[in-house]
């Protein structure tokens, strides 16, 4: 009989965790050349936003991963939902939902949205009425409708970026992630986007987590990750407001910015190369690129 690698679900962090729907804390994840990410410390809550943003190369699309429990190289604590993905990292799945990562998993292009709908529902294992029932909860929350007989690629920029994480809320979950947020829309839209992305959070009490390159489109009381370009190996956290991380207010009557303290300091950090991480063959996947929606047992793929 084989052994179980796994460790004994840390009863703490679950403990550290009440009230919130993602739990971190030294969350790290080193490949054969050095850190790729962290430490990182964040906890998110229920409709709250999240923004990892950073150059080409800093980790955001391996931490994302991450932070929906599909990427074997991470070390730390993680807890999803109540439940302790180091331990019980399917279980942990099964709450969290990819609507984009670099180029393994996107929507077809090719593909109307209606056919979109159906193959979502065929890899998560969703019901088609069930999902009509939450394509209309969610045009209901962003407040239109999408012309589901048209091709992907010829829908709008916001739309697709809209459809993208409304094609990974078909099912219920509490962690959505999506890469390359910002480059989906053009910079006069992405305000926009993003209060669009807060209202989807509705939907399940859950929490969106975006990948971008900039963040001064972020809504205020987003959290705020920023991934260095050539240090990985240290991520700063703050609630995103209308200040500079050095405390400067753009508004006199913006929320303060709250500073997460840090585990190690700057200069203890690994150095690595500044080798894009998007995508990486050395950082792969919690499953490889092509089945990375596979299911183990009876866990939804994507």
């Amino acid at each position: 009989m084989r052994s179980s690698k796994r460790p004994p679900v840390d009863t703490q962090a679950l403990e550290d965790a009440s009230g919130v729907v993602l739990h971190a804390r030294d969350l790290t994840a080193q490949g054969r050349q050095g850190m790729i990410f962290g430490p990182l410390d964040m906890d998110l809550a229920p409709r709250q936003l999240a923004v990892i943003h950073g150059p080409a190369g800093a980790g955001k699309s391996a931490l994302l991963l991450a932070l929906c429990g599909r990427f074997r190289r991470t070390r730390g604590t993680l807890v999803i939902d109540g439940i302790d993905a180091m331990a019980e990292p399917y279980r942990a799945i099964q709450r969290t939902s990819v609507a984009r990562i670099a180029d393994y998993v996107v929507p077809e292009d090719r593909l109307t949205l209606n056919e979109s709908v159906a193959e979502r529902c065929h890899l998560d294992a969703v019901n088609l009425k069930t999902a009509e029932s939450r394509v209309r909860q969610i045009e209901e929350i962003v407040g239109f409708r999408i012309d589901r007989s048209r091709e992907f690629e010829q829908l709008e920029a916001i739309e697709r970026a809209v459809a993208s994480v409304a094609l990974a809320m078909l099912r219920e979950t509490k962690v959505v992630v999506i890469d390359d947020a910002d480059v989906m829309v053009p910079h006069n839209q992405q305000r926009l986007l993003f209060e669009l992305f807060s209202k989807l959070t509705e939907l399940d009490a859950s929490t969106i987590i975006a990948a971008t390159v900039d963040d001064d489109m972020a809504p205020p009381g987003s959290l705020d990750v920023r991934l260095p370009a050539h240090n990985r190996g240290r991520a700063v956290t703050d609630i995103h407001g209308d200040k500079d991380t050095d405390g400067t207010s753009h508004d006199p009557e913006a929320p303060e910015v709250t500073q997460i303290p840090l585990a190690n300091d700057e200069e203890d950090a690994e150095p690595v190369d500044d080798t894009p991480l998007d995508p990486v063959p050395d950082e792969e996947p919690e499953t490889d690129p092509p089945t990375e929606n596979d299911r183990p047992d009876d866990s939804p793929r994507r």
